[in-house]
């Protein structure tokens, strides 16, 4: 089905709950993707004051069959050539015990602030500040090959362990990222490194992102067809609601946005690739603020909005969604806030 096609095929009543995923679960009823997963941050953890072991048996309990993991640089190598990879072995034993499928993120970006993790060794000796892309340097763009394929080889036998995501979002240029990003020839390089270490049967993914509010879907695009080509994978980073920079103002998706979310979930159908929405808004994202716990709830995300984006997702026709927040809703639980925890309960058994 058309783009076009799709949209005169919504009944008024879903349309508006997909770009207005605030007017609650009434509007339609609960529905579940083939695929339902989360991201797991130990980095998220710390931030937040958890305990990440005793967070993470809390979030494989909820029922999730996919679940991503991160491979931080600067806690896997600490020291140059010497290697720690007690936390991640314990995540992917961890998930196995429960019967999650892993996704595991390589390389130099992975999910969750400052996004690149450059070890302090490495700073200390190059400059990985530069607004431009990072792997220009020859010495960052090596070390960070040596690193992924130090994890690649530590890790993949793991038997639960069934996708590469290559970096996070490489050619998003963000504020949160202080601009940098990475180059489309080093992300091919490190794809072509990863896929001749990985077993027959692990799979690449790729991320990107529609920019809010959706006001260059050209270079969108242009990330969108480099990531199609390197990748078995793609998924796409999805927020329904977030700052205007410092302002009180929110960004939100207009219908362009949703309309281009179709055109490539059709276009990766029709290419043999797996839809994936990579990162489904489920935590709030608030002005300044790297977590926001003071409050019970926030205008930027609730329970309610991300029920409804799963709903419009599904509609949308990904066959998998990634919800991303668990940190945070087993942090709301542990502080006897448990509708966050309550809702992922019924979206997973939907």
């Amino acid at each position: 089905m058309s783009g076009v096609a799709f949209w005169m095929a919504l009944s008024v009543d879903r349309l508006q709950a997909m770009t207005r995923p605030d007017l609650g679960l009434r509007a339609m009823g609960l529905k579940r993707p083939s695929n339902l997963g989360t991201t797991f941050s130990q980095l998220q953890c710390h931030y937040m004051g958890l305990d990440y072991q005793e967070a993470f048996r809390q979030v494989c309990s909820l029922g999730f069959n996919r679940i991503r993991l991160c491979s931080y640089w600067h806690e896997i190598e600490p020291a140059e050539q010497q290697f720690d990879f007690t936390a991640l072995d314990w995540l992917l034993e961890e998930s196995h015990r429960h019967g999650i499928e892993v996704v595991l993120t390589v390389g130099m970006k992975a999910p969750r602030w400052p996004e690149f993790h450059f070890p302090d060794w490495l700073r200390a000796r190059l400059d990985t500040t530069n607004r431009a892309a990072v792997d220009l340097n020859p010495e960052i763009a090596d070390r960070a090959l040596r690193f992924t394929q130090a994890v690649v080889n530590h890790t993949r036998d793991a038997p639960n362990l069934k996708y590469w995501q290559i970096e996070n979002e490489p050619f998003t240029r963000l504020d949160i990222t202080a601009g940098r990003y990475l180059s489309y020839e080093y992300v091919r390089r490190e794809a072509e490194l990863v896929r001749s270490l990985a077993l027959p049967h692990q799979k690449l993914l790729m991320t990107t992102a529609i920019s809010l509010p959706a006001a260059d879907l050209a270079e969108d695009d242009r990330a969108f067809q480099e990531s199609m080509q390197m990748a078995d994978s793609v998924g796409i980073n999805v927020y329904t609601k977030v700052p205007a920079g410092n302002s009180a103002f929110y960004l939100q998706p207009q219908p362009p946005y949703w309309h281009k979310l179709k055109e490539w979930q059709t276009s990766l159908v029709n290419s043999n690739k797996e839809d994936w929405i990579a990162e489904a808004q489920a935590e709030p994202w608030e002005p300044n603020q790297l977590v926001a716990m003071a409050k019970a709830e926030y205008p930027s995300c609730t329970p309610k909005r991300t029920s409804n984006l799963v709903n419009s997702l599904t509609d949308l026709g990904y066959n998998t969604v990634m919800l991303w927040g668990c940190e945070y809703w087993y942090w709301q639980k542990k502080n006897d806030r448990n509708l966050w925890w309550w809702t992922m309960q019924q979206i997973v058994s939907a």
